[in-house]
């Protein structure tokens, strides 16, 4: 499913895009990007599920409150409650927000994780990376070639006992040095690497959301919160993402409530009280939108779908009702949602969408970039 909808319009047109067609050009690669408050959890079953899941990349962006550390547990979660970890086998890529409610304890968390650094020693630079195929055949060929010149020049030798002492004490220093057999080994290759002595995964596992040290805040606090959260989310974790996997299409749904005030990113109480999760503004919707579609221009000659998904409006504002006996009740001004804002959204998204550089003078923001 998609959300509440019985077919999910966007995962479906994916599979037909990816389909073998002789009547178009065949689409190899397809990438979702999921712009919501809430996980795109039926989307990331069926990307899942894909027989060929290299063909699919799915992002999904989302508030997520649910402390799932042993013992810390409060029993809410902003629903789904899913979409705390990545699937890397899949292409699968989560990225939980902290909803705004939660802003004292990611400060708090920030906090926590800064004192912890600056206390820390500081760890020595290591040597540049050499980890890839192509430099360790290298290395193991020109290993191979000075063995095998040293092996024709002591052919050449007369065979005495001072020179087969000599030989040997060679040979015994090129394994040392270079492995059992005369060759660079992975261990010497890898220990000077970023990624330490540990061996590599033989296929690909799931991965979950990066732990701050002190363990002492739900690791996605580190993200922040807020549209603040939300654009560095985008920059840091999606465009790279996407930019490596080279899609021939991008479909993006595209979910307005993650606006501002909208009650589908609200956390409800009793009485009616509402906190908000998330504050997004028409600019940010726009300038996602133009961020994808630069990486569009450079993969897939800016071919992106957009579907408009989600949103339902704020609560309006209360309004005054004084009673005939002088007291004053607060009542709202309507039953019905205002849908303003995030109508707002959908068509700054679709002008962006339109021309993205048109839009960008007709509605400048000194939050953009």
């Amino acid at each position: 499913s998609c959300g509440f909808c019985i077919f999910n319009n966007v995962a479906a047109g994916a599979m037909h895009a990816l389909a073998d067609e002789t009547h178009r050009p065949k689409c190899e690669r397809c990438a979702i990007v999921d712009i919501d408050a809430h996980h795109g959890n039926g989307t990331e079953e069926i990307v899942r599920s894909c027989h060929d899941p290299g063909r699919l990349f799915f992002f999904s962006i989302h508030l997520f409150d649910q402390d799932r550390r042993k013992g810390h547990s409060s029993g809410y979660k902003f629903y789904p409650g899913t979409g705390d970890e990545d699937d890397v086998a899949h292409n699968i890529i989560n990225v939980p927000i902290a909803p705004l409610w939660r802003e004292k304890e990611v400060i708090q968390s920030s906090a926590a994780s800064a004192s912890s650094s600056s206390t820390s020693p500081t760890p020595t630079p290591k040597a540049p990376s050499h980890h890839n195929t192509r430099n360790k055949t290298k290395q193991k060929a020109a290993a191979a070639a000075a063995a095998a010149a040293a092996a024709s020049t002591d052919a050449s030798k007369p065979t005495t006992d001072e020179n087969i002492s000599e030989t040997n004490t060679e040979k015994q220093q090129s394994v040392n040095s270079s492995g059992k057999d005369g060759l660079v080994s992975d261990s010497d290759v890898s220990s000077s690497t970023d990624l330490g002595s540990k061996p590599l995964p033989t296929r690909p596992q799931r991965s979950k959301s990066p732990v701050l040290n002190n363990n002492s805040h739900p690791a996605h606090y580190s993200m922040g919160v807020g549209r603040q959260a939300y654009r560095r989310a985008i920059t840091q974790r999606l465009l790279p993402a996407l930019r490596a996997f080279n899609p021939d299409l991008i479909l993006i749904s595209l979910g307005l409530d993650a606006a501002r005030s909208d009650v589908g990113n609200a956390r409800h109480y009793t009485g009616g009280r509402e906190r908000m999760g998330i504050d997004l503004e028409p600019e940010d919707y726009a300038w996602t939108t133009r961020k994808v579609m630069e990486v569009a221009d450079i993969c897939c000659q800016g071919r992106i779908i957009s579907v408009l998904e989600g949103g339902y409006g704020r609560t309006p504002d209360p309004g005054i009702e004084e009673r005939p006996n002088g007291n004053k009740l607060n009542v709202p001004k309507s039953n019905s949602l205002d849908k303003g804002i995030f109508s707002d959204c959908a068509v700054r998204h679709l002008e962006a969408l339109i021309d993205p550089y048109d839009a960008e003078k007709r509605f400048p923001s000194t939050d953009e970039s």
